[in-house]
């Protein structure tokens, strides 16, 4: 990544891991839950007027070529004040946030990155558009870009909300997403995603930890299952991935997950509801907004298909499933740091 260059998402699992002390407590929620779901990536298509839309837009916007707007936050969280209340940030009128969430909620988050201020803003509960000039928010944060994603110079308060709290787990919408050219770059050199990726899971635990900075809880449901801000690796090198001979698509991912790594961090809940690991994936909203067609349906899943991944559709949430044609015994090898 440009930004965030002391990122937990960008160093490679420790040689020798040191596995959790919940590990076995947290797989075995994994399994009870059925929610272990590595099988499927989602990936948006944008197929249906208002679209499901799960992944993340992300802009890279400046004070020179965009509108100024303030924000405004309409929540708070443990009598504790948003902490971008009333700050400027630069926007173009064709950038839109996240339609809605999984299963149907309206999350509205996005990410405005200002390479020339030094932040990246997250947002949640977006209103769109904005009205005389001032972006309304329920909820939202700022990290600076080059620290570790997880700074927020504006709040001195302690650790609760100290990064750039759109989600639960206050990490950047922006980190851990996969990308459309990543993800085809590694397939064309045989090699992996070039950080951690970001995942939802089904349902966490009711506290959170490192990296995730809300030390005083997470908004899971499950008791026992796994945190926000929880590491989770394959325990397996490349060498016994390349061996499966998978799709390559799968193989880049079970690569970017094994301990040659980054393997992947849990930043949400998902409330309890099915899909179990549901990875975050860059939005087509993001170029949409500038007249580009989806990387996802022009890019992607002609590749998927070529390899022979089959695809399915739901034109009603406009979103696509492709089925990874993942071994069943690769769940064995999940183990969290």
């Amino acid at each position: 990544m440009p930004y965030f260059p002391t990122s937990p998402f960008s160093k490679p699992i420790p040689n020798p891991p040191t596995v959790n002390a919940n590990n076995t407590a947290w797989m075995s929620s994994m399994n009870a839950l059925g929610h272990f779901a590595l099988n499927t990536i989602f990936v948006p298509t944008s197929r249906a007027p208002n679209p499901d839309e799960i992944a993340f837009p992300v802009y890279m916007n400046n004070s020179g070529s965009n509108t100024a707007v303030k924000i405004h936050c309409t929540a708070g969280y443990g009598g504790v004040p948003c902490n971008v209340e009333g700050m400027t940030v630069h926007i173009d009128p064709r950038e839109l946030p996240q339609n809605g969430g999984e299963n149907g909620t309206d999350d509205a988050h996005w990410a405005l990155i200002d390479p020339a201020g030094g932040y990246e803003y997250t947002l949640w509960g977006t209103q769109w558009p904005p009205q005389n000039g001032v972006l309304t928010a329920a909820w939202g944060g700022r990290c600076t870009l080059s620290g570790n994603g997880f700074t927020n110079p504006s709040y001195s308060g302690g650790s609760w909300n100290s990064g750039c709290v759109a989600t639960a787990s206050g990490t950047p919408l922006s980190m851990g997403i996969i990308r459309v050219k990543d993800l085809l770059a590694a397939v064309q050199s045989g090699g992996a995603l070039p950080q951690a990726l970001s995942y939802s899971f089904g349902c966490t635990g009711t506290a959170s930890q490192l990296p995730a900075p809300f030390l005083s809880g997470g908004d899971g449901k499950c008791a026992g299952a796994q945190l926000e801000g929880a590491h989770m690796y394959l325990a397996m090198h490349d060498s016994q991935v390349n061996a499966l001979n998978l799709p390559a698509i799968t193989s880049v991912l079970l690569r970017t997950l094994d301990e040659d790594h980054y393997g992947a961090f849990c930043v949400d809940s998902g409330g309890g509801a099915a899909p179990g690991i549901l990875f975050n994936v860059e939005s087509d909203e993001t170029y949409a907004a500038w007249g580009l067609g989806s990387p996802w349906l022009t890019q992607f899943i002609p590749e998927a298909q070529n390899e022979g991944l089959p695809v399915f559709s739901d034109p009603s949430n406009g979103r696509d499933g492709i089925p990874l044609a993942i071994p069943a015994s690769i769940g064995s090898y999940v183990t969290f740091l």
